[in-house]
């Protein structure tokens, strides 16, 4: 993957400060260390930047960037997993290619093709794309939201990248946004994921292609790449197999991360049947003093599977505390969960490895109907009307003692602008909520890799597996109580049964040896105010788990005022 910075100053006396530019660009360069470059108009308007990181082509100088033709100057971060076929389709209709890279494959299909050449895409992207004949700047994202772009809108004009800490860069100190902390505090990671934690930035929508030009207050959205329920013409185990083998690089050697649950040993084992003659690494997390199945679990299948550099990555309280503040600075969130300082550990060890691509399961619970709290919400989606909606998210807020910070006005509003005028009945409930757990969760593996210089590969999130997850109910999904059926049943003579029929557990929790201690939390948070330690202790007494998710709040919104 790579690193984006793009500006479009709208004012006709103005110019972009391309040194400003290039500095918003070198704050991303941990997402790219391969090469920089850059492009700006003669008229001083636009500036497009691309940090690489080489991995889809042998020399890294094939998929520099930014890419050019005679219609248009682009930038794109993500993987096209299908150019080749693509290419070969456009090369047909009388296309010609000066290079080999995925990102000219891009580039002329959309010249050509237009906007709806993104539907034939496998793969995923942020895109920045400068029309050279209207002058109009465009952007996009993946239709399920895998790479993040990140954009702000000011009289000045248009800002957008691929982290928030460039666009700080270039338009002063970030404001923290209230409004999502408290939407957190009430939704968890099922919040509107539009918003970001920073005043004036929001998140570009997945599938969603915007346009802007000088004329226009805010950017508008001109198409839209769906995914939607295909009925599905291949065997679930032949799509599953393919998910994985498209993936693998051709010029890098790989990693998975291997919890041992379902997920991930559905890929080590079909990276492993699939490419016999390609072996990898696999990297398990462990906290010192802890002891989980899922470690028993991948050790079993590391040694089965065999051929496969297996690591036991052990992690401590030293560990917490030394990387809590990268964690965070990479993340752009409050540390709610000390599970991310695990998953920032993981990409940071593959790339001290000398390795620059990972697999992970990321996505399957979304699609599969994995997680517990599937069964906790199915309550709530057979809820008849909106206020009975509306009343239990706020009784989740009185329950955490939010009503001694907000009114219950104010947290009515709180709930309408992350749900209700959202939805018009159950089935769309429940996608609403899962699209904004899925978007939570690409965020963080997203920039918790790239913190690291390594790509991410999301097997679960191939467009044919989606969509053959689409078409299935959720009592296909989860039969007889046993979530992620079908995915149980193809795998049947190819994983290790103790592992197939074993029923999914969360990312263990730490023991108390590995945690964080609270005053140590307490002491990064000292230095901000946002919540007072007087409404912590209060609500804390009611709420305990309130106490940590509080400070962790604090301890951001510190890093914040010292620019993150």
């Amino acid at each position: 993957m790579c690193g984006l910075f793009a500006s479009y100053v709208k004012n006709a006396d103005k110019k972009v400060n391309k040194q400003l530019n290039l500095r918003a660009l070198d704050s991303l360069k941990h997402r790219g260390p391969d090469w920089q470059g850059a492009y700006s108009t003669r008229d001083g308007k636009v500036f497009l930047g691309h940090n690489l990181l080489s991995i889809s082509t042998p020399h890294a100088h094939e998929g520099r960037q930014p890419a050019k033709t005679d219609k248009s100057v682009m930038v794109f971060n993500g993987e096209f997993y299908n150019h080749q076929d693509l290419r070969q389709q456009l090369t047909a209709l009388g296309i010609v290619f000066d290079g080999t890279s995925d990102t000219e494959t891009l580039l002329r299909g959309i010249d050509n093709l237009g906007w709806g050449f993104l539907d034939a895409v496998e793969g995923c992207w942020a895109l920045v794309l400068h029309d050279l004949v209207s002058g109009k700047l465009f952007f996009a994202r993946d239709p399920l939201g895998e790479k993040q772009l990140i954009y702000k809108v000011d009289p000045n004009g248009l800002t957008l990248a691929s982290e928030a800490k460039a666009i700080g860069t270039v338009g002063g100190p970030l404001g923290l946004s209230g409004e999502r902390i408290f939407s957190d505090l009430v939704f968890d990671f099922f919040s509107n994921r539009e918003s970001t934690y920073f005043n004036g930035l929001k998140n570009c929508l997945p599938g969603k292609v915007y346009q802007y030009d000088p004329h226009q207050t805010a950017p508008q959205v001109i198409h839209t790449t769906r995914l939607g329920p295909n009925r599905p013409v291949t065997p679930l185990r032949r799509t599953l197999a393919h998910a994985v083998s498209s993936m693998v690089p051709e010029h890098h050697a790989h990693a998975v991360v291997l919890s041992g649950g379902l997920d991930s040993s559905i890929i080590a084992s079909l990276l492993k049947t699939e490419r016999l003659d390609q072996p990898f690494v696999a990297i398990t997390a462990a906290y010192v003093d802890g002891d989980n199945e899922d470690l028993r679990c991948a050790k079993q299948l590391a040694n089965h599977l065999g051929r496969i550099d297996h690591h036991v990555l052990q992690i401590g309280s030293d560990d917490i505390e030394q990387h809590f503040e990268a964690t965070q600075h990479a993340l752009e969130e409050p540390l709610h969960d000390q599970v991310y300082v695990a998953q920032y550990l993981i990409y940071k060890h593959i790339s001290n490895l000398g390795l620059r691509v990972a697999f992970n399961g990321q996505g399957a619970d979304e699609f599969w109907g994995g997680y517990y709290h599937h069964y906790n919400l199915q309550n709530l989606y057979r809820l008849a009307d909106h206020e009975q909606v509306i009343n239990h998210f706020h009784h989740i807020a009185e329950r955490r003692g939010l009503l001694h910070l907000l009114t219950r006005s104010e947290i009515g509003t709180l709930i309408e602008h992350n749900l209700a005028s959202r939805w018009t009945d159950s089935t769309t409930l429940q996608n609403i909520l899962m699209e904004g757990h899925l978007q939570a969760m690409l965020s963080h593996e997203d920039k918790l890799s790239m913190a690291s210089g390594v790509e991410v590969r999301l097997p679960y999130l191939n467009q044919e597996l989606v969509r053959h997850a689409l078409d299935l109910s959720n009592e296909e999904k989860v039969r007889h109580g046993i979530e992620k059926s079908p995915l149980r049943a193809a795998m049947k003579g190819i994983l290790l049964d103790q592992i197939r029929l074993r029923r999914k557990q969360a990312f263990p929790d730490a023991p108390k040896t590995a945690y964080l201690k609270l005053p140590a939390l307490q002491q990064l948070a000292s230095t901000s105010g946002f919540f007072s330690t007087s409404d912590i202790k209060h609500i804390a007494q009611a709420a305990p788990a309130m106490e940590w998710r509080m400070n962790a709040v604090n301890a951001f919104s510190g890093a914040i005022a010292r620019g993150i």
